[in-house]
Parts: C-alpha cells; sequence; structure tokens
C-alpha cells in the first residue's frame, strides 16, 4: 500500500473518532445511550440497519460464491423486499406502540420473567460469538489483501469500534454507521469500476464459458428441484433466507434496537425499505465484483483448466481471496485504501452495534429487571467490547491453519438465530403456547438446533435455519401441551 493508501486509511478513522465524540455531548440516559434519544430519521436508521448486517466476511463471501460457483446465490436477494412487508407492517407497529427499550421485554408480559431472561441471555451469547467470529475472519481477510499481521487488525477494528461507542453510544453509533455506508459503498463501487475496466466485456463471455452464469445461462433444471439436499436451489434461496431475515430483522436485538430510536413509527418504517434497496444495490455490486475477479483470473492464466468447479469449497474460498487480494493490489494508489477502509468499516459498524444492543439488553433485562448492582453503560460497553475482541485474538491459536474450530464456531452462531425467532414469534402472535412451556421449551429447542446445524447432514445451507425454527416451535407447542395436561391433572 502506498502512502496515499494510508493517508486515507488515517482519515477515515479520524471521522469516526470524531463523530463518536461529537456524539457525546449527548449521552446522559439510557434512553439517550441506548436509543438516540428516540430522535432518529429514517436516514439513518435504514443505511445503520444495512451496514450492522455488513461485515468484511461479505465482501469475500459474495465474490467468493459467485467465484466458485456461479450466480446462485442471487436468488436470496428479493429476500431482503419480502422480510421488510411484514417487520414495517406487522413488527414495527407492534414495538412502537410498547416503548420498549430491549425487545425482549415483550416476552415478560406475555409470558414471564423467565422466557425474558431466556431470549435475553441467549441474545447476548448469541452476539459475543458473533463478534469474536467477525473480528477473526475480518482480521484474516484483510489481513490477505494488506499484508498486516491478523492480530494488529483485530485490536484495530474492536478497539476503535468499541472506542467511539463507549463514548458516544447509540447516536455515535448509528452516525458513524452512515458515514461508514458511503465509504463501503464507495469503496466497493470503484472497485466494479476498474476491475471492468481492466476486463471490459469479457467478464461475462469468460463468466459463461466458465459456468458463472449458472443456473440462469445456461437454464438449469435441478435449480428448480424440491430436493432439500442441493446445495442451493429457488426454493432454499428463498424459503430458507425467508427465515434467516427474519431472524435478523425480527428477532435481533441489535437491529430491532434502530426500530425503536426512530423518531416515529414512519421514519421507522421508511428505513427499513431503504436497507432492503442499500443492500440489494451493495451486495449486486459484489457480485459483479466476483463476475470480474473470475474474469481477471482467467484472462492472467492463472486459473486450473477446468475452471475450478471440481475443487473442495475450502480451496475456491482460498483461490477467491487470492485474485481478490490481486486484483485490488492492481488498482491504482489511493483506491486500495479506500478499499481497506471499506473493510475496516464493514466489521466495526457490526462491533460497535453488537456492544451497544449486548449492554443495552443486560441492563434492562437483568441489572434493572433484578436489581443487581449497577453497572454504568458506558463501562458495560468498554468491557463488552474488550472481551470480543480478547474471544477473537484466543480464536488465532485456536484455529490456526485449520478451519475446523472456525466451522464449530459458525455453526454455533448460526445455530442460535431461529431459536430467538421462535421466542418472539409466540410472543406475539401464539395464544396456545404457556409460560412453562416455552421456557422449557425453548431451552429443548436451542440444544435441538444445536444438534441439527451439526449434525444434520445432507442439507442444503439456507435450510438449517428453517429445520431449527421448526424444532424450536414444536419443542415449545410440545411443553405447553404437557404443561397445561399436567395443571388439568392436579387441578
Amino acid at each position: 500500500m502506498s502512502p496515499l493508501d494510508y493517508c486515507i486509511l488515517l482519515v477515515y478513522l479520524l471521522i469516526v473518532l470524531s463523530i463518536g465524540w461529537l456524539a457525546a455531548r449527548r449521552t446522559g440516559q439510557d434512553d439517550e445511550f441506548f436509543l438516540a434519544g428516540r430522535g432518529m430519521g429514517w436516514l439513518p436508521i435504514g443505511l445503520s440497519i444495512m451496514v450492522t448486517s455488513f461485515s468484511a466476511i461479505n465482501y469475500l463471501a459474495i465474490p467468493g460464491e459467485i467465484f466458485g460457483y456461479g450466480l446462485y446465490v442471487i436468488v436470496s436477494f428479493p429476500v431482503f423486499f419480502l422480510a421488510a412487508w411484514p417487520i414495517s407492517k406487522v413488527w414495527m407497529p407492534y414495538l412502537h406502540g410498547l416503548q420498549v427499550t430491549s425487545v425482549y421485554e415483550i416476552l415478560e408480559k406475555r409470558y414471564d420473567v423467565r422466557v425474558r431472561s431466556l431470549a435475553s441471555g441467549l441474545f447476548i451469547l448469541w452476539r459475543f460469538f458473533w463478534m469474536a467470529t467477525a473480528l477473526y475472519a475480518s482480521g484474516k481477510i484483510m489481513g490477505a489483501l494488506t499484508g498486516w499481521p491478523q492480530w494488529l487488525l483485530i485490536l484495530l477494528c474492536g478497539i476503535i469500534a468499541t472506542g467511539y461507542t463507549f463514548i458516544g453510544g447509540m447516536r455515535a453509533v448509528m452516525w458513524t454507521d452512515v458515514a461508514q455506508f458511503f465509504i463501503l459503498f464507495g469503496g466497493i463501487a470503484l472497485g466494479v469500476v476498474l476491475s471492468f475496466r481492466q476486463n471490459g466485456l469479457d467478464v461475462f463471455r469468460l463468466a459463461f464459458v466458465g459456468g458463472r452464469l449458472q443456473p440462469f445461462a445456461p437454464l438449469e433444471g435441478s435449480f428448480f428441484s424440491l430436493d432439500p439436499r442441493i446445495r442451493m436451489t429457488l426454493w432454499s434461496g428463498l424459503i430458507g433466507t425467508s427465515v434467516t431475515f427474519m431472524a435478523r430483522y425480527g428477532a435481533d436485538q441489535v437491529v430491532m434496537q434502530r426500530y425503536l430510536t426512530a423518531k416515529s413509527l414512519k421514519a421507522a418504517q421508511k428505513g427499513i425499505w431503504l436497507n432492503a434497496v442499500a443492500s440489494t444495490v451493495s451486495l449486486s455490486l459484489l457480485v459483479l465484483f466476483g463476475l470480474a475477479i473470475y474474469a481477471n483470473a482467467c484472462r492472467l492464466g492463472t486459473f486450473a483448466a477446468d475452471n475450478g468447479l471440481s475443487l473442495p469449497a475450502a480451496q475456491r474460498q482460498a483461490m477467491a481471496l487470492k485474485q481478490l487480494s490481486q486484483i485490488i493490489r492492481s488498482f491504482p494508489s489511493g483506491v486500495a485504501g479506500l478499499i481497506v477502509a471499506g473493510l475496516l468499516a464493514a466489521t466495526m459498524s457490526s462491533i460497535d452495534s453488537g456492544v451497544n444492543a449486548c449492554a443495552a439488553a443486560y441492563v434492562t433485562d437483568f441489572q434493572k429487571r433484578f436489581s443487581w448492582k449497577a453497572i454504568s453503560p458506558k463501562v458495560l460497553s468498554l468491557s463488552i467490547g474488550i472481551v470480543s475482541t480478547s474471544l477473537a485474538l484466543l480464536l488465532i491459536p485456536a484455529i490456526g491453519k485449520s478451519n475446523s474450530v472456525f466451522a464449530i464456531v459458525n455453526k454455533l452462531v448460526n445455530g442460535l438465530g431461529s431459536p430467538l425467532l421462535c421466542l418472539m414469534l409466540l410472543g406475539m402472535f401464539s395464544k396456545r403456547t404457556n409460560s412453562a412451556g416455552v421456557f422449557y421449551g425453548g431451552i429443548i429447542g436451542l440444544f435441538l438446533s444445536l444438534a441439527i446445524s451439526f449434525w444434520l447432514k445432507p442439507l442444503a445451507l439456507q435450510y438449517y435455519a428453517v429445520a431449527n425454527l421448526l424444532a424450536c416451535l414444536a419443542a415449545c407447542y410440545a411443553g405447553s401441551f404437557l404443561y397445561a395436561g399436567s395443571l388439568k391433572k392436579s387441578r
């Protein structure tokens, strides 16, 4: 990287720290620190939701998927809009009228404090593993692109994101997310333009010859199959991703906390639709980037004659990362700095949100609810950030050159989303479940989800979320039925 690239990185870091410092002037009560005084408009809400769900992993995952398999992944893009409809029409009006800080408060209103504590504790556990995994994976990806040590990049992202969250609370998080969106989007767009300039329209010709326009060109019949064992089909992409997105937008305190910051219901609703548009456009650019990376590899003669279609998934991902780093390094001075700044932005926007949301859940659902010893939101945020960053650093020697532990952590993270969605769905809509049944069924459903995530094979990746949700719902309804029956016998 050139001196200009480092200057761009420095300017970016100064911008995010300055936003945190400016926002610190308005922090005070918990309502301000966690919800920005409930005065945010649709623009920061929508962009903050988008970048909160984005990390440096996406920067590699989408181009890597296109590079290794083709266009299958884009079938999931319409789900952003499919999920936005029920969230804006049902979830947001429901939450807006309750004026809660933690979304899991509604579970005590419907059931009891045990169910609320279970959901909040599950969320905090989920987010700790998620933040550590995101930091580790992002550090690995950025290390390959920049040549910097992985531990240094983890520390840089973790410390700075925790720092401005500690200083400025949710207001700093959301306005920093807005700045990070434009840096992230600008880096992706510039990378696509330059990579297409290098390869021209040969991008699409080479992609077609290499099978990277499948399943659309040529049209692949198995793409419409109902077989759940096929890696990715139209149905797994729509159904499985819908459950995943509903867990993200309808059960995750990190995202839902943005709805609660809105100055009006209309602002929150416009924000979720802005998120759908911004996410779809950004990921579509990454799809084009993936095609360009593939074409560049073919043009330079650095790709296998079979175009890699017979290679294992891990090897395809490694090749995609190598080609991505090569094409970024070929860009003019300053462009690499902007792209790396975008990678940092993607990671830090996820960490800052996780830190603030975990602090909000702990303070609201445990500290205040049970009158535990008070810890200030700032100190709590700092502690959560330090622990998450430390966990990410511990993953480096634990994983080493093997990805087995990393795969285990990812399965653990993915296995925790559906149980949360189950609890929220029952709390909002079910009239046939009871407190004991949902509490014990939720615990059983959690372990069933983890068992499914680890041991159920073969199954399309997107269907794991569906299987986990169905297992949790079955456990909660069965528990409610058995508990209701035991009550009748005791009477």
